[in-house]
């Protein structure tokens, strides 16, 4: 019998690891050449193009530098716009503000991540340069539609994909819709390198622009670029956790479905998947319809039950001070971020830990 209790804590960091792990970075220490530019790396950065249906990847050093790298890509500059939902995390933004660029927050559909296209053509200027979306907790958007809206008007869209390296929309890899995708590989994500990320493009005209801007600009003396690149130990960790990926999505979605088939609390349903869309499940997220969300968050995390909505104080961007110069009203986003929880379904979780998650939602009753 699975007892409640208020001292149980349900762990919400999964940090992955591989048995091949040291044997891939046996390899690279015994390559000697431990940077950026080293073989392994190319290999690495081979195989992230194969798993993904890629024709180009690059390896660099966060998730965060991969939308640098994927700004500088497509031209935006000090005075354009950057359209991004108000929903995204504040890493998706930074690089926008990094380079007196100016993010334009247009609002999501009332059910999801995605940009609202009743919406997306007003936020819109002659300033415009880019469009980022940013599907959440690994949740699909209609990034298909999203992508022919923006081609018929000559505007790059950008994917940051932190957070859906596994998400599907009609079979295919949300990347696979993108003109840039960007990802994170930090600790906590489905591939972990510890710190890192990669980039992901069909273009051999944005491959190029952005694999030199992430090492100096070749140092030719004719083209700009920083140092983002990763280094072959972690490279080397990369191609030994890649071969986990498709199973720990695997154990993630079973683990989904296993507390969803077993909630009967009707005001705690799965947040809507986009049609034709599949989660990658970083995280479970569970649509709410109670009267006051907050308590019900709340009593989970008293329980043990962590919640990223209250441990990042997720909001609309614009609700933080360092954004609220940039707000524009998006009422369907400022209702969505109160609207759901995160539930943790990471490989990590026992069996008991699944069930006593059940539990603790079954018997909650409001006040």
């Amino acid at each position: 019998m699975v007892k409640i209790s208020r001292k149980m804590k349900i762990p919400d960091k999964y940090l992955c690891s591989s048995k091949n792990d040291i044997k891939y970075l046996k390899r690279a220490l015994g390559d000697k050449k431990l940077s950026g530019t080293s073989a392994i790396v190319k290999e690495y950065e081979r195989e992230l193009a194969s798993f993904w249906n890629s024709e180009y990847a690059i390896a660099v050093s966060s998730g965060t530098a991969a939308i640098q790298c994927a700004l500088f890509a497509v031209e935006v500059k000090e005075g354009d716009e950057v359209i991004v939902p108000p929903t995204a995390p504040s890493m998706t933004v930074f690089p926008i503000l990094f380079i007196n660029a100016k993010p334009v927050f247009c609002d999501t559909y009332s059910s999801n991540f995605g940009l609202n296209l009743e919406v997306l053509e007003s936020c819109m200027s002659s300033r415009t340069k880019a469009v980022i979306e940013v599907p959440m907790w690994g949740y699909p958007t209609n990034v298909k539609e999203l992508k022919e809206f923006l081609e018929a008007k000559g505007i790059p869209l950008i994917l940051d994909l932190s957070q859906a390296h596994g998400t599907r929309l009609f079979s295919r890899y949300l990347s696979e819709y993108g003109d840039i995708s960007c990802f994170s590989t930090h600790d906590n994500k489905i591939l972990s390198t510890g710190e890192g990320g990669f980039i992901l493009t069909n273009s051999k005209q944005l491959y190029d622009r952005m694999n030199g801007f992430r090492q100096y600009g070749f140092m030719d003396g004719k083209h700009f670029g920083l140092n983002y690149k990763i280094s072959s130990l972690q490279a080397a960790i990369g191609l030994s956790r890649l071969q986990l990926v498709s199973k720990q999505i695997e154990i993630r979605t079973r683990n989904a479905k296993y507390i969803l088939n077993r909630i009967t609390n009707e005001k705690a349903r799965e947040f809507p998947i986009t049609e034709n869309g599949t989660p990658d499940y970083y995280s479970l997220l569970l649509q709410l319809q109670f009267k006051d969300n907050t308590a019900f968050i709340k009593y989970l995390e008293e329980r043990g039950i962590p919640s990223d909505v209250t441990k990042y104080n997720y909001t609309v961007l614009y609700d933080y001070p360092l954004f609220k110069q940039y707000k524009r009203p998006c009422k369907n986003a400022e209702r969505l971020v109160k609207s759901f929880t995160t539930i943790p379904v990471h490989p990590g979780l026992r069996r008991s830990e699944l069930d006593y998650i059940v539990k603790v939602i079954n018997e909650y009753k409001e006040k």
